[in-house]
């Protein structure tokens, strides 16, 4: 096969799994055109490895059985790559039937005869029907509601389409965990950011890869958006804070988050991230998108900020915090709370109705000996974010921690926790108010005057009540929770930095 495609860096697609193979091969062969069959045979050569393991073939010319090295295709595409390699014919040898010839594994293209229109790129030429055990992840990103609505007829692929589909498994990063399997792709709409982000990020990432995955985690769990959080906290974290990267690499993530004045408007880095399950093959449960991430990593950078004056690693804390949502349930490690609390964070919505929940339902309900407060700097990570994202005015914000501290204080002291689950559990503002007047009655504290200001929309200091609500239940648990371990501070179990 001597025919050829061309690569260059304005031939983007559009679609984050062909854009990313076009990017490997870029990585490779540069731009130019090349031998499809030279492509062809450098992507199988990458994606077949051995097993460690032997078999036996019957040699027709030597008249006996010859040991060969097992291979196979690289773990995890081969999850999705079901093409057996072709072991020619059996041979029967003392009742039992042998291949004559090691299993040889190809990706073979057959290309038509009759030029068409490529449904990736929209180029005319010769095209190839694409198989959805070779390209699983070729959809458009709008369609992410339905993942292969665009596949549904059929999809047909240029060679170079194709080509770049198939390099495409060498260019994602992913992590596993027993029968779960997530991937990640970096994206960005220019295809020369996307090559040297290939080159100065993923690949040496790749280089580092072990058998649970090369993507490089602050926390793992069986859920997309805490390990997209997790992914995204050691990417932040290695612009400026650690060298696993090279200088290359710690650049390329600098301009691409934003990190460091350009002299040009970069277009946005987004991060597809896909979570399966694993039988035969994988089967996909959810895609999301996460297209905000200079936004996020800015968010990131001030709570390092915050958190600089209290702890020695600011990073780590911060990790920390995001971490201690989960709950040991008999054997299982049940990581729910984490995963709401990092959606909320990607979507730059509510965390903080996860975060109650985590209190009463998992913190508040431990064994005495094992209850704990939240972590150090939790609750000026979501000080920070309430008033930045959810844009809560930062008086309302102060007087509902400091009345919530005194009062889980004096709940302690009373020994009152029904207050605090009455307060929790309020449905409406008639409640949340009955539950403020039994608070004054019962342990003789004062409601701060803003809490009693109830506006339009069932507004109170103009914030939504159930916000109020929340928030107020969760300092105060917090520091009913804290005055129960006796004050003991640490890094592990101090709630926040004095104001």
């Amino acid at each position: 096969m001597n025919e050829q495609i061309e690569l260059t860096h304005n031939t983007q697609t559009g679609n984050f799994w062909i854009d990313t193979g076009l990017a490997v091969l870029l990585c490779e062969f540069g731009e130019g055109k090349h031998c499809i069959e030279s492509i062809r045979s450098w992507l199988v050569s990458c994606l077949v490895q051995p097993t460690g393991n032997k078999g036996y073939y019957y040699d027709v010319q030597k008249d006996k059985l010859q040991e060969y090295e097992k291979k196979n295709w690289v773990y995890p595409a081969n999850l999705f790559i079901k093409v057996a390699g072709a072991s020619g014919t059996k041979k029967k040898v003392d009742g039992k039937e042998y291949p004559t010839q090691p299993p040889v594994f190809d990706l073979n293209l057959e290309m038509s005869q009759k030029k068409g229109i490529c449904d990736v790129c929209g180029q005319t030429s010769a095209l190839t029907d694409a198989k959805m055990w070779q390209f699983p992840f070729v959809v458009e990103p709008s369609k992410f509601g339905n993942f292969y609505s665009s596949a549904k007829r059929g999809l047909r692929l240029c060679a170079r389409c194709a080509l770049a589909g198939l390099a495409g498994y060498l260019g994602w990063l992913w992590k596993t965990q027993g029968r779960d399997v997530l991937h990640f792709f970096l994206f960005h709409a220019e295809l020369r950011s996307l090559t040297e982000l290939q080159r100065a990020v993923v690949q040496p990432l790749n280089m580092q890869r072990s058998q649970g995955g090369n993507a490089p985690v602050a926390f793992f769990g069986p859920f997309l958006h805490e390990a997209t959080l997790g992914l995204l906290l050691w990417l932040f974290a290695e612009v400026k804070q650690r060298d696993s990267l090279s200088e290359e690499g710690k650049r390329t993530l600098q301009n691409l988050f934003g990190a460091q004045e350009l002299k040009h408007t970069a277009s946005p880095l987004t991060l597809y991230a896909v979570t399966g399950q694993i039988g035969q093959a994988v089967k996909i449960n959810s895609v999301v998108e996460i297209s905000k991430l200079m936004s996020l990593y800015r968010l990131y950078d001030k709570w390092i900020t915050i958190l600089r004056n209290g702890s020695p690693n600011p990073h780590e804390q911060i990790v920390t915090v995001f971490r201690q949502f989960e709950a040991r349930q008999g054997n299982k490690l049940e990581t729910v709370w984490r995963d709401r609390v990092a959606r909320a964070i990607l979507e730059f919505t509510d965390p903080v109705p996860s975060i109650e929940s985590f209190l009463y339902d998992v913190r508040a309900r431990q064994k005495p000996a094992e209850r704990r407060a939240l972590a150090y700097g939790t609750e000026d990570i979501l000080n920070h974010y309430l008033q930045e994202v959810l844009n809560m005015p930062e008086e309302v914000q102060k007087t509902l921690a400091g009345f919530g501290r005194s009062l889980g204080v004096m709940v302690h002291e009373r020994k009152e926790m029904g207050l605090l689950y009455a307060l929790r559990n309020s449905k409406n503002p008639e409640q949340f108010y009955r539950v403020l007047n039994d608070i004054q009655f019962r342990l003789g504290m004062t409601v701060p005057e803003p809490l009693l200001r109830i506006g339009t929309g069932e507004r109170i200091a103009d914030v939504p009540w159930v916000r109020v609500k929340t928030l107020l239940s969760i300092y105060a648990m917090n520091a009913y929770l804290r005055k129960e371990t006796r004050g003991e501070e640490s890094a592990n179990d101090t709630t926040t930095m004095e104001e």
